[in-house]
């Protein structure tokens, strides 16, 4: 619970920031921004996207919703390089120990990472899953027809 007390601070926090008027935060703010990537492993680049702060705030409040599994203290979580879709991955670069979210469609699981650990969610409904492929198909992203991704209806 103080895990997600302390990313509601941080996005407050973040927002603070974001609303101040100095030329320096002001100009760099994009290279801050949240970004969602998803992860295909077809030998073309992974398309990825922007997130607003707002998204991300949706998304963490999402992930707040599903069941927890295990926390895991042994480190950062990686996606396994098998070919084919994997799932989402959203990242936010203005704090190093921010959280990474990824969405592993394999297991239909939602990991909150950083280096000191990660926690492992339950998503069998794939809220998270379609909550990335909403935010995708706004952007007008074009995602792989291939595989279960788009076997999930919305």
């Amino acid at each position: 619970m103080a895990y997600f007390i302390l990313i509601d601070l941080t996005v407050f926090f973040l927002l603070i920031i974001s609303s101040t008027k100095f030329d320096t935060v002001m100009t760099q703010q994009e290279n801050f921004n949240p970004y969602a990537t998803i992860y295909i492993y077809s030998g073309l680049p992974n398309p990825h996207w922007q997130l607003s702060l707002d998204e991300w705030q949706q998304l963490s409040q999402l992930i707040n919703t599903l069941p927890k599994l295990i926390e895991d203290n042994e480190g950062s979580y990686l996606f396994d390089g098998h070919l084919g879709y994997s799932g989402f991955h959203a990242h936010f670069s203005i704090i190093s120990s921010y959280p990474d979210i990824y969405y592993v469609s394999k297991k239909q699981q939602v990991i909150l990472s950083n280096p000191g650990g990660h926690i492992i969610f339950n998503d069998q409904q794939k809220l998270v899953e379609k909550w990335f492929i909403n935010s995708a198909q706004h952007r007008n992203i074009q995602l792989p027809h291939e595989s279960n991704l788009f076997s999930i209806q919305q």
